[in-house]
Formats: C-alpha cells, structure tokens, sequence
C-alpha cells in the first residue's frame, strides 16, 4: 500500500475532522527538537511530528488521539498541548535533555515544543519497547525551567521515579519509565555557567555562598534580581548605609534578608559549625539549609547586626536580645535577633515580623462557612469566651488577633496581654508580660481599666485561667489560648488548672483546635493514584478521587515540595447538651456522642478535605492532624 493511501486510511479511521498539515499550528510553527543519538544512523526526524512518514499529521490522527484523551485543546483542532504558563525566552536559561536507555533514540534535548514518546513512528522518541504503547506520553513545556510528563492513557501505564503517574512536573535526575525502557532528566550546564567556572579558574568569581545567595533568590517568585538595594534601621529606627558598603560580611547580611524575606521565613539562622557558619531559615515550619559561610564572613555579619540592634560587640560569652528593622523596595520588616553562646561560639537567631506572612483578616484563615459565622457572632457579642488550643507555633495567636481586627476599636475598649507583643494592632491597648508580671496579675490590673475585649496571649495557671472565666461571665468578651492537643483536650486542661467546672460551663462559648499544615508547591506537584488503604483511610472524605497529589521539589519551593501554609480547624461549639455534660458528668465519649450529633469535623477529617482537593499531602495529613 503506497503512503498516501495508508493516509487516507489514517484519516479514515480517525474520522472526518482532520486537518490539513497547514492548518495545524504545531507545524506550522515547528521548532525541532535536537535528537542527538548514540549511534551513528542518521537522525530519523529533527521534528516532533515529522510529516514524511506514513501516517503524517495531515492525517489527524495523532491530534485527534491527543484531544480524545484530553490532553490538548480544542480550539483550531491544533495539537496545541495545554499549558500553565506561557514559555518565556530560554536564552541563558539552563538545558533539559533526557537520556534514554535506548541506543536507537540516545539524547534528547527538550525545548518549547512537546515531546511525545510511544512506538509510532509519528513521535519524537520512537521507542522499541513492545511494553510502549502507540502514543505513550508526551513531554511538555511548562514555563522556564518546567516540563511536565503527562501520561496519553498508556495500556502499561508511565512510572516516575518507581510511582505511576498521569501527569507531574519533572526534575533533573528523574527516572521515566516505560516498559524496560528508561528516560532520565539531566540539566545541562549553560553558557552562564560555564563562564563562572572561567571565572572562577582565573579568580574573578564571587564567593561560592554569594552565588549559592545570588541564584536561589532568583529563583524564588516573583522573579527579581539579586541586586535589590537593602537599608538597615537601627533600634533607635535611624537609617543606616552598612549595607550599602563593599565587603562580605554586608553582602551576606543583604543576600540573607533578600532570601529570608522572599522565601517567606519567619527565623534566619546563624550557627557556628567548625570554621563555618551554617545558615538556615525556617519555611512554613521546616529548617532548609540556604549556604555555609566561613567564619570570618560571618563574624562580620553578626556585627553588622549587632551594631543595627545597638548592642555592644563584646561579651559572646552572654546572652543578647535585641531588635532592628530593614526597608525592601516595596515594605519595612521588623527583626527581633537572639544572640546566645555555644559550645562552638556564639549562635544567632533572627526572627522576622514580616505581617504578609501571616492573614490579616478573619476571611483569610479560610475557616469553613459555619465555623467564621460563628467566630464573627461572638465578636459582635457583649460577653463571652472564645478559646483556641493548639502546641506552639499552630497560629493561636494569629487567629485571635484576625478576631480582634473585626471588632469595631472605635465603640470599644480592646486591650491584648501578650508575652511577647509580636504584631501591633492599630486601636488596641497591647501590654507585654514583664520580668515582675503575670497573665495573671496583669489581667487583675486591667479589669480595672473598664476593658470590652480582652485577649490573654495565654493560659497558663489556675488564677489566669479562673481570673478569665470570671471575667467572661461578668460582660467581657475574652479570647485566649491555652495548649491541648484537640478541642475536647481543651476543656480537661482547665479542668485540670483547677478551674470548676460550673465556670467553664457557663463561660466558655467557643473551642477551637487548629494546626498549620503545609501546602503542596502549584508548580511542582504530582499526580499518584489512590492506594486501596488510603482509600479506606480517608472513606467519604476522598469524594471518589481516584488520584492525589504529593511533593516533588523545585527552586520555587526551595525543593521541599510545598509553599505556603493553611490552617486545620475544628470547633466545639458550647450547646445546652454540652453544658450539662461538662458541668455534671464530663467525660470524652459522653462529648464525642453529643458533637456527632451536630456539625463537627476533626482536625485529620478537616485535612483529608484538603488531600481531595489537591492542596496538600496525605502524609503531611497524617503527620499533622494526628500530632
């Protein structure tokens, strides 16, 4: 049969749409993709979909097998793979190429068209492998840096990495495998990189932590440059032009707080190690590693912050607490820095105040529709408690402070107890917990200064706690913390102060449990099917999914697989049935049949939700919301 009847034929088979080979936008702007191959037989094709073979793309049928999977778009009948964000100009930029076990295929190098993979001879990597099906999966541009594998409904199915996938975002040293044929991804060095190893020979370079610095905050979005000017602000808020000075130790500082700041890090971490100092940041909760520097850069750096927090340079063998600020081109962030000694010299921790890291307002902690109804109510009433628990660094306290910022400050007297004040609020009376003060005495003392909402930053005794149900009952509203591990903990923590139980039961109108977890990364996730046990794990929560997410790892995330946190909430919402409950019989099978009866999700079932919806991770799950 010649070629151009086994094309009729093709098109024939795939139906009347087919499109001629000049309608279709894939070739008509052909870029080909190099194919560089182990042996000496000339390249078969440079394009993806090269139109000399039997069964061309004038034929439609590989678009017309693409769109029937759904993996293209329909517009034009185009083989117009989908993408997330538009491909921007790579030059500079470095080269994905994937090497694949097959002699016959070699090297390919990956550019702004997809590559597709199966036994055709209509795909860029034609495979051998009888496991491989006819259109196997397709390699496709995603932005700068990004390529996403997306399994075409293969008969064997594609694996990454020893998982089966459908779709996920690639990473240099991932294994695609097909059959008992395997792709490994692999960056080449660019012409970028290979100069600053030149450089490097002829001892022009930067220092390898400055580059390490300069490259991850490029990296990060929103993409900027490494240069952004950086002014300190002593502790008496004077500027200061330290870091506008050459040298190491205020290049680190300024590379530092650039990295910490786009990376959304809430501490910066400066530990001496040897003759080096290990600098790391803590990320939606997690230490990454940024670089090491040598000690000498680092002296000069902790000096710097030394002198922005006003402190004196001598004394490492003391503990110092101090605070300075730094303007960015678009914000001010203020810093509390901790210097304590160690057995290796003097460490130091850099804690940043950044407000955009957290939620401003109760609409941004995402609270499910009735919990936030609630929330608001008690807000608006004139007496009453809301308490939330949780351990250390769960958002207690930015959850209360987004319940302050809904009440009117102008008709009301608000005043916060804190230890320490970490935020300020515009219109609240914040006093901090002092070396010759309590929660406690400081509560006593401002019940005397005519307060409508009081926030105790904690609960920590029997006289806080008493002192502020009393409080509650006698028309405040107040809002505390106290640590448990979920909501009906809460109420036998109090119990166990010494707080009676008529004063919880009569007091307490809210009890909210929360936990942070961490977000899977948007441009790194990947798509796993849903084991049998995971299945019965999750039950009604998983929605009949048949696929989850979980992390990769790329430089917008700093590799860790996520970006970003949210909260897990569940409620206990005090009703006549609870009341009584607490008040004659507590007990927590007794609460647990009474809330079953009503609206009521666990922190693990709230965080279920979010594996279904994509967000986040089942083992993140299980590690937060069971904790």
């Amino acid at each position: 049969m010649s070629p151009a009847a086994r094309a009729r034929r093709s098109s024939a088979r795939c139906g009347s749409r087919a499109a001629p080979l000049a309608a279709c936008p894939l070739v008509r702007s052909r870029k080909p993709v190099t194919c560089r191959r182990a042996s000496r037989e000339p390249a078969r094709a440079n394009a993806p979909f090269p139109a000399s073979s039997a069964l061309a793309l004038h034929a439609g049928c590989l678009p017309h097998v693409l769109r029937g999977v759904g993996y293209v778009e329909r517009e034009h009948g185009a083989l117009q793979i989908k993408r997330r964000h538009a491909c921007e100009d790579r030059r500079g930029m470095p080269k994905f190429i994937i090497t694949c076990s097959d002699p016959a295929v070699g090297v390919i190098e990956l550019g702004d068209e997809p590559v597709a993979v199966g036994r055709h001879p209509d795909n860029a990597v034609q495979l051998t492998d009888e496991k491989a099906s006819r259109f196997h999966c397709v390699i496709e541009p995603r932005g700068p840096d990004q390529y996403l594998l997306k399994d075409l409904g293969s008969r064997n199915g594609t694996q990454l990495n020893g998982r089966p996938v459908t779709q996920s975002l690639l990473s240099p040293g991932d294994v695609i495998a097909i059959g008992r044929t395997t792709l490994i991804v692999e960056v080449e060095q660019t012409k970028a990189e290979r100069r600053k190893v030149a450089r490097a020979k002829a001892g022009e370079a930067e220092p390898v932590w400055a580059v390490d610095l300069r490259e991850t905050i490029e990296s990060l979005p929103p993409r900027t440059s490494a240069d952004e000017a950086v002014v300190l602000i002593d502790a008496d808020g004077k500027p200061s032009n330290a870091l506008a000075m050459e040298g190491d130790g205020s290049k680190a500082v300024r590379l530092l707080l650039l990295v910490a700041s786009k990376a959304r890090a809430t501490d910066l971490h400066f530990e001496p190690k040897g003759d080096q100092l290990v600098i790391r940041i803590r990320v939606d909760g997690q230490m990454v590693q940024l670089v090491e520097l040598p000690n000498s850069v680092g002296e000069l750096a902790m000096g710097l912050i030394k002198t922005a927090c006003l402190m004196k340079q001598a004394g490492k063998d003391a503990a110092l607490d101090g605070h300075f600020s730094a303007r960015f081109q678009d914000r001010r962030v203020d810093y509390r820095a901790s210097f304590t000694p160690t057995v290796h010299g003097q460490k130091l921790v850099v804690r940043s105040l950044d407000s955009r890291i957290a939620p401003q307002n109760l609409s941004e902690l995402e609270l499910p529709a009735y919990m936030y109804q609630r929330v608001q109510r008690i807000c608006d009433q004139d007496a009453g408690m809301l308490l939330v628990s949780g351990p250390t660094g769960s958002g207690k306290t930015t959850t209360l402070y987004n319940a302050l910022r809904t009440i009117d400050r102008e008709r009301r007297n608000v005043v916060t107890i804190e230890d320490p004040v970490e935020y300020h609020i515009e219109g609240v009376t914040q006093i901090p917990v002092g070396a010759n003060s309590t929660f406690g005495s400081l509560l006593r003392s401002v019940l005397r200064q005519d307060p409508d909402v009081i926030l105790v930053g904690e609960i920590r005794d029997e006289e806080t706690a008493r002192t502020a149900m009393q409080a509650a009952m006698t028309g405040h509203v107040v809002f505390t913390t106290v640590h448990a591990k979920d909501s009906i903990s809460s109420i036998f923590r109090l119990l166990d102060l010494g707080v009676e139980a008529y004063l919880i039961a009569n007091a307490v109108d809210i009890v909210m449990a929360q936990r942070l977890i961490r977000l899977l990364c948007e441009h790194c996730k990947r798509a796993v099917r849903v084991t049998p046990g995971q299945a019965t794990r999750m039950g009604r929560f998983l929605e009949g999914k048949a696929e989850i997410y979980s992390p990769t790892g790329c430089p917008r995330c700093l590799r860790t697989g996520f970006h970003g946190r949210r909260a897990l909430f569940e409620m206990l919402d005090f009703n006549d049935e609870l009341r009584d409950c607490v008040l004659h019989n507590p007990s927590i099978q007794g609460m647990k049949k009474i809330i079953e009866q009503g609206v009521f999700t666990t922190l693990l079932q709230s965080g279920y939700q979010l594996v279904a919806r994509g967000l986040t991770s089942l083992d993140e799950v299980d590690k937060v919301g069971s904790g």
